[in-house]
């Protein structure tokens, strides 16, 4: 397989299509063809098992991370350390043990709040009473390095902001920027006045994202952020993990709750950031207040008619009209 292929069904077909390619047979470029091709390894697409918590796969997992730890590769411990507490069986003492040796990775590496986070977070999930002292003695010498001042104060990166005129109706864009159809390529913004080197012209908030599967144990998969790995999982499945309760919540009110029992599934057919359109499915079904027919009836309808999102009023944001707007864009066709 291609190094740059992912090591799943659509990694697999995708091969399968390159190596026809070489071989110099003419695969025609249509949906039907692809359809073709991929029936023909449909039982790649079948019977994806879905993992589920398991507390022996936790401390596996633990272990490996374990060796990376003493190898010094704390991000690839941190990694698998969050693995495990991915696979951790509610109200067992593997999820606490996961957060205490994150915390453990923390203090050698100087982040002592992030340290005495993960603390906290093992002590409040049944860390065991034996290994007490041991946490204890860690916090202890995470407090005396803050009072010492050695903390490394880590605070979100504060947001740019627009630093011109903005436009009335989208108070994330900056006025003077419009929307082109450019042929052959689809839609894209055009500056309808002069900007000048360190203008800030759009500082647009992420509404929802996915995680390719190299990155899932590393970045919230709601936001997006890395959060210096310092994640939570789903307590349901072992395939998403969040920067905060927030995040965990949102993500589970927009498009986690249809998703939770099918991660394997979606990754298994997934290549790049292809599982984006999955997760807007879900979340346009959320906004359509779970009705299917009538969400259907609608992009059936309105599917590439045209619009110009740059016409919605942002003062008066309605989630769903942006939907439908975003959905009526014409696609860009291929020659």
């Amino acid at each position: 397989m291609g190094d740059d292929l992912p090591e799943n069904a659509m990694g697999t077909i995708l091969d399968c299509a390159i190596n026809l390619l070489a071989h110099g047979v003419q695969i025609p470029d249509s949906m039907t063809a692809y359809r073709d091709l991929v029936l023909e390894h449909q039982q790649l697409l079948e019977k994806v098992v879905e993992p589920v918590k398991c507390d022996a796969k936790a401390a596996e997992f633990r272990q490996q991370g374990n060796r990376l730890y003493q190898a010094k590769r704390y991000e690839k411990a941190l990694e698998k350390y969050n693995e495990s507490i991915c696979y951790a069986e509610a109200g067992s003492d593997q999820l606490a043990m996961g957060y205490a040796n994150r915390s453990a990775i923390y203090f050698e590496q100087g982040e002592y709040e992030f340290a005495l986070l993960n603390i906290r977070l093992a002590r409040n999930h049944n860390y065991p009473e034996k290994l007490m002292e041991k946490l204890d003695t860690r916090e202890k010498n995470c407090r005396k390095k803050i009072d010492e001042g050695l903390a490394k104060n880590n605070v979100p990166c504060p947001r740019m902001g627009i630093n011109v005129e903005i436009n009335p109706k989208i108070p994330f864009l900056a006025r003077g920027i419009g929307m082109k159809q450019y042929p052959g390529s689809g839609r894209g913004l055009v500056a309808e006045r002069n900007f000048k080197t360190g203008d800030v012209i759009l500082d647009e908030k992420t509404v929802i994202s996915v995680m390719g599967s190299p990155f899932k144990f590393l970045y919230c998969s709601h936001c997006g952020i890395s959060n210096q790995h310092s994640l939570i999982p789903c307590p349901n499945c072992v395939m998403y993990m969040y920067c905060s309760e927030e995040c965990l919540a949102e993500d589970k009110r927009l498009t986690h709750r249809f998703e939770c029992g099918f991660g394997a599934q979606s990754e298994n057919i997934t290549f790049n950031g292809s599982n984006i359109a999955p997760k807007l499915f879900l979340y346009g079904l959320t906004l359509f207040n779970d009705d299917m027919e009538q969400m259907m009836k609608y992009c059936e309808k309105f599917a590439n008619t045209g619009a110009n999102p740059l016409t919605l009023d942002y003062t008066k944001y309605d989630p769903l009209e942006e939907f439908k707007m975003l959905h009526k864009a014409k696609l860009p066709r291929t020659p």
